[in-house]
């Protein structure tokens, strides 16, 4: 699949975000959201995806941060009930190094080494073949209940990994 996490080069390291990190991550949201969705002219302002920070990557989520030189590079919460990835985000400018890449393998091998899933809007055809590429199949279609926007069922299980 992909380089771990702790085998890219320069070093990237990976903590538990913490309510310290509630703007970068809203900032760095914000950006990689309107960079994976450009047909959306009028994105929703800051205050939008802190309150939604603020409700979304609390517990029973779990929220991690991918860091190098204390500059933020990306994210992804989790959900360990549920073996259920709700965001994975890499900043636009670091975007096709492998971060995302690692991330996913990092769930994978240490946070749901027996599968899970994700939903990804039927838009976002980059985000699409990216999982597809990391071995996840796509399922049912259904609509986001917080947007109405329609969403895939992606799974990734064990033997495709």
């Amino acid at each position: 699949m992909n380089l771990r996490l702790q085998n890219l080069s320069p070093p990237v390291y990976q903590r538990q975000a913490t309510s310290r990190d509630e703007f970068a991550l809203a900032r760095l949201w914000r950006r990689a959201w309107s960079s994976a969705n450009p047909a959306v002219r009028v994105v929703a302002p800051l205050t939008h995806w802190q309150e939604r920070v603020r409700a979304e990557f609390g517990p029973p989520c779990v929220t991690l941060i991918l860091e190098r030189d204390q500059s933020l590079l990306g994210f992804m919460v989790l959900d360990p009930a549920r073996n259920y990835l709700h965001q994975l985000f890499v900043a636009p400018q670091v975007q096709s190094q492998g971060l995302g890449g690692a991330l996913v393998l990092e769930i994978c091998l240490s946070h749901f080494p027996d599968g899970w899933t994700l939903h990804v809007a039927t838009s976002n055809q980059r985000a699409r073949q990216f999982y597809a590429r990391c071995g996840l199949v796509e399922e049912e279609v259904d609509l986001n209940p917080q947007t109405g926007r329609e969403r895939v069922l992606c799974r990734w299980t064990p033997r495709e990994c």
